[in-house]
């Protein structure tokens, strides 16, 4: 399919820029915990539709899990459960960050967090290091994003396999095989796709319990350029074609605007088609997009840092947006400098902020998040949220 002209598409989207603009803040209703001040230099105007979010901190260390690894990337499966990636650790079982680690796990995760009960959420470890894993890691690397489609789990993310490491399952860092891989049996194994990107897949857009609501019949993932942190792009594929080389089979259509009569999304084959669907002055990272079907709109959260220096991000320079649709227009829910006032302990380093679709509640007002980050934050850490819609 071919997109529209770049004119078109800016007119399309024109609502989606929007002017930097002093936040409001919450207020945080008793026990929980205030929220600093929201960053003046917001990408996109404050949400006509979420007027607030409030930021519940009280269980990240009496909930804290899986202490030395970090990332948990998840996916809401037909079985019900989550099943959640983890990097350079011992994941549940091992609690610590050299007791079973492996550079590359895949949990199961029951429940929904509660602010009263730790034990409410219970997570597994299936694939890593035995025997704090029901089954042995056969390669390492990195997952930046999964999700579950008709009841296979698909992650993607830079792999180590034996041909580029002597010790694959333990080698630390993102692997160069950049591509994904998945399983059909709960993630007690796993295949890598034969082919290597040139550029991360990106992170999947997740529209519920084994993709069954919003995005159907394609899968849409959102990423960045290799040379533009500024600008998020937007593109979809169908699920049967996931595993397919992109290189050789051109089966990603990337959006390009929005048409000016109908407004309706445009697509093109061509990546140098592609239009931004979010932009950020101060750089964007670790984006992460969830359908929320209460609410019936789509959420997304992302890092920023002006100096564009990885070692500059941390988890408390976040953003939250929403739109009607994956591709905006956005609006600014909340954007922060130092949210959760965690200070100098994360300093270094923006592993995303995720929200499950499962830990949605049904009316699509209350979340619980999952995040990482440096030192006692390298760990499996939940925070609820609260949104205040007009």
């Amino acid at each position: 399919m071919s997109g529209g002209s770049a004119s078109g598409a800016a007119v399309g989207i024109a609502r989606s820029v929007g002017l930097a603009m002093t936040l409001l803040v919450s207020a945080c209703a008793p026990g929980a915990l205030r929220t600093p001040q929201s960053g003046q230099d917001a990408p996109y105007p404050h949400s006509r539709f979420i007027s607030a979010v409030t930021w519940d901190f009280a269980a990240i260390v009496p909930q804290r899990k899986a202490r030395g690894s970090d990332l948990w990337p998840c996916a809401w499966a037909n079985d019900g459960d989550l099943y959640c990636a983890w990097g350079d650790g011992g994941g549940f079982d091992g609690d610590d960050d050299n007791i079973g680690r492996a550079s590359l796990g895949f949990a199961r995760i029951k429940g929904i967090p509660s602010l009263d009960d730790a034990r409410a959420i219970v997570g597994k470890n299936i694939w890593g290091s035995p025997p704090y894993a029901e089954f042995a890691a056969r390669f390492g690397g990195k997952v930046g994003s999964m999700i579950s489609i008709d009841g296979v789990l698909y992650a993607a993310g830079g792999f180590w396999t034996p041909a580029d490491s002597q010790d694959p399952i333990h080698a630390s860092g993102r692997g160069p095989f950049s591509g994904i891989a998945w399983s059909t049996d709960f993630a007690r194994s796993w295949q890598i796709a034969p082919w290597s990107s040139s550029m991360p897949l990106g992170s999947f857009l997740d529209t519920g319990q084994d993709s069954a609501s919003a995005a159907r019949p394609y899968v849409m993932l959102y990423y960045l350029r290799a040379d533009d942190s500024r600008h998020l792009y937007l593109k979809r594929i169908a699920p049967k074609r996931l595993i397919d080389d992109p290189a050789t089979t051109h089966s990603y259509e990337y959006f390009t605007g929005v048409s000016w009569v109908l407004r309706r999304a445009r697509w093109s084959s061509r990546e140098a088609d592609a239009f931004p669907v979010f932009a950020d002055g101060n750089n964007v990272a670790g984006p992460s997009a969830v359908y929320d079907a209460g609410l019936g709109r789509y959420l997304l959260t992302a890092g920023h840092y002006p100096s564009g220096a990885d070692n500059d991000s941390s988890v408390g320079q976040v953003g939250i947006f929403e739109a009607p649709n994956p591709w905006g227009p956005w609006a600014t829910i909340g954007y922060y400098e130092n949210w959760g006032n965690f200070k100098a302990e994360t300093a270094g380093d923006f592993l995303s902020l995720r929200i499950p679709s499962k830990w949605l509640s049904s009316d699509g007002k209350t979340f619980w998040a999952v995040f990482s980050g440096l030192k006692s934050f390298d760990s499996f850490n939940v925070v609820r949220a609260v949104l205040s819609v007009h």
